[in-house]
C-alpha cells in the first residue's frame, strides 16, 4: 500500500514592533507633554496614534497593523516631535 502525506505549513507569524518621530509643524511643546498621565498629553497622544492609524490602515501594511503608542513629546526644529512605536502581525 502507498501513504502519502500532504501538509501545508502556512508562515510563521511574529509580532514586528517599529518605533520611529514625527515632527508636527503647527503645534509647539509645552511642559505639560513631559507628563504622559496629562490630559494635553492623552489627548494629543491620541490624536497622533489615530493619524498614524489611518495611514498604515490604509496602505499595503493595513493587514497586518495592530496599533500605535505615542510614547514621548519634545521641541522640534520647527514643530512638536512625537516619538512613537507600530505593532505589526506579521510573516
Amino acid at each position: 500500500t502507498n501513504f502519502f502525506l500532504f501538509f501545508s505549513l502556512a508562515p510563521a507569524f511574529s509580532f514586528i514592533y517599529i518605533g520611529g518621530s514625527v515632527e508636527i509643524l503647527n503645534l509647539t511643546y509645552t511642559n505639560d507633554l513631559n507628563d504622559p498621565t496629562s490630559q494635553k498629553f492623552l489627548l494629543q497622544a491620541k490624536a497622533i496614534q489615530n493619524y498614524l492609524a489611518e495611514i498604515y490602515e490604509s496602505s499595503f501594511m493595513g493587514k497586518y497593523y495592530l496599533n500605535s503608542v505615542v510614547a514621548a513629546f519634545s521641541e522640534g526644529e520647527s514643530g512638536l516631535r512625537a516619538y512613537f512605536w507600530n505593532t505589526f502581525w506579521a510573516p
